[in-house]
């Protein structure tokens, strides 16, 4: 979600949210969660290697699916150009489907606005419009190609609460349900600080027709005084569904990463752990090895940890120098984990990938991982069957007006390199 982190054909439901409950696994004190106990961690190193930026440049590859002059949404109060926090997936019936943010800013808080003086003096000068009405803020939308991204369909609305609906990210089951979460935003959990209960909080809906109809929403309860999720979710072999999500306990900063799991299908979830460090850990990406193993990673030191035991216990956070944001993870069908994230080392959108499931990291440079795109560094992806990741993203960030009123969600391709010694940009299915 940018600086707003604390460190940092669809149905519209406008209300009316139903509460999931939620099963711990774990005993919470009065004060906040009680957290998973730590495992020694492994070292973590990077490989640094020569000559493995694509040979082909960005420019020469990417895609646009909704941009300035091009599929953009219908006009809606509280919509002025602004795309992004985006995520994509392949439907077993071939449809790609992606959802992502529309709105009038980085953060299309509803107005009128809830921030305090100098918070929104701050944003102002950042490029914060403030003649902008927006009763319910941003919304999440929906885009479909039944042509395998050669072509998308015009934005629908897939969820419109009161508060700006942010980061859709989906998961199918073996029975065609669609899961989808995603986060609100208000803009009043600034002016409080999260010293008390914030509107920021997770939802998922459901679709059982491939998305083209939604569930109500559903609030997932947690113990912490807000939480964020940024996706995707995570199937595991027997049919359940990890969600990694970052909140703030009762007790207090820095703020942790924490995992849940549904076993019917994203109705109920259970929270299986949660991680405290020594220091923020947001923007949580989470995904199982081949081994067996659960692997997260975080924002802003690129913080990793692992679990031998389905997230009841993990090892400590460990960062190796690599600072990023945006983090998502993905196994290749080789084994090889992907790391996608932007970079605080170099900018930009970018990759790192591991043959030992993330204890070594193949990478460029020390600081910094491959170029995907010179956009803002948000993107998520998806595995398509030659073994490539289709990769969506936003083009900037959406701080200045001007940036906001003529965003776009960009697309792109690459395969990590068969010998391990870099990537290769490819061109987008619409390029």
């Amino acid at each position: 979600m940018g600086f707003f982190r604390r460190t940092a054909c669809g149905i519209v439901f406008a209300s009316g949210a139903a509460i999931v409950s939620w099963h711990a696994a774990n005993s919470y004190a009065a004060d906040g969660a009680a957290h998973a106990a730590f495992k020694p961690a492994p070292q973590v190193t990077v490989k640094v290697v020569e000559r493995g930026e694509s040979s082909a440049g960005p420019e020469e590859c990417r895609g646009v699916i909704v941009g300035p002059g091009k599929n953009q949404p219908e006009a809606f109060l509280g919509y002025a150009g602004f795309v992004g926090w985006e995520s994509p997936i392949r439907l077993a019936n071939g449809d790609w489907l992606v959802g992502f943010n529309a709105g009038y800013w980085h953060a299309s808080a509803p107005t009128p606005l809830q921030y305090p003086a100098a918070r929104l003096e701050e944003y102002k000068q950042m490029g914060l419009p403030t003649n902008i009405e927006a009763p319910t803020g941003g919304r999440a939308m929906i885009v479909r190609s039944t042509d395998r991204g050669k072509t998308w369909s015009k934005p629908a609305t897939l969820v419109d609460t009161p508060a700006d609906d942010r980061h859709p990210a989906f998961v199918q089951l073996g029975d065609g349900t669609l899961v989808c979460s995603y986060f609100t935003y208000t803009g009043r959990d600034a002016a409080k600080d999260y010293q008390e209960e914030s509107d920021t909080r997770v939802y998922t809906i459901r679709s059982h027709d491939n998305g083209r109809s939604w569930d109500k929403p559903q609030r997932v309860m947690t113990p912490f005084l807000y939480d964020e999720t940024d996706g995707p979710l995570v199937k595991l072999k027997e049919g359940s569904v990890l969600m990694a999500i970052n909140g703030r306990d009762k007790a207090g900063p820095p703020d942790v990463a924490a995992v849940l799991r549904s076993n019917d299908a994203g109705e109920h979830w259970e929270l299986l752990s949660s991680v405290k460090g020594e220091h923020d850990l947001v923007e949580v990406g989470l995904t199982v090895l081949p081994d067996g193993r659960w692997v997260m990673m975080t924002r802003p030191e690129g913080d990793i940890m692992w679990s031998s035991d389905q997230g009841k216990t993990w090892t400590k956070p460990v960062s190796f120098g690599m600072r990023m944001y945006a983090v998502s993870l993905y196994v290749l069908g080789d084994g090889t984990l992907v790391c996608l994230h932007g970079s605080y080392g170099a900018g930009g959108l970018r990759v790192i990938f591991s043959t030992d499931g993330g204890e070594t990291w193949i990478a460029p440079a020390k600081d910094h991982g491959f170029l995907v795109d010179n956009s803002y560094g948000y993107g998520k992806a998806m595995i398509l069957p030659d073994g490539s990741l289709y990769v969506v993203y936003l083009a900037t960030g959406g701080h200045r007006a001007e940036d906001a009123k003529s965003n776009a969600e960009w697309c792109i391709r690459f395969k990590v390199r068969e010998d391990h010694s870099g990537i290769e940009l490819l061109k987008a299915p619409n390029r």
